[in-house]
């Protein structure tokens, strides 16, 4: 009977520590990034196509932002992000 408990209690113990809330959020993100980098880069591309748009250019830097601040958005877009200048439509 010991030994069954102290399986049983290991399993469990192994159980908390391996499945993490951040395991569940990381596979869902795996899922959704691809999609989510999609748009973002559409409203990147629509802006390189006609670089003189204010209303395009923050439309990216909008896009950007919101994406960094989703739970599933990276640091992908930086580099894109800091070369925007929407003030002068440069």
């Amino acid at each position: 009977m010991k030994k069954l408990m102290f399986v049983a209690v290991f399993g469990m113990a192994l159980g908390f520590t391996s499945c993490g809330a951040d395991d569940v959020v990381d596979f869902a993100c795996d899922q959704f990034r691809d999609e989510l980098r999609e748009s973002v880069q559409a409203d990147i591309d629509a802006y390189n196509a006609d670089t003189s748009s204010t209303a395009l250019c923050e439309a990216a830097r909008d896009a950007i932002e919101s994406y960094r601040s989703n739970e599933c958005g990276d640091n992908a877009f930086d580099a894109v992000l800091n070369d925007l200048d929407c003030t002068s439509g440069n």
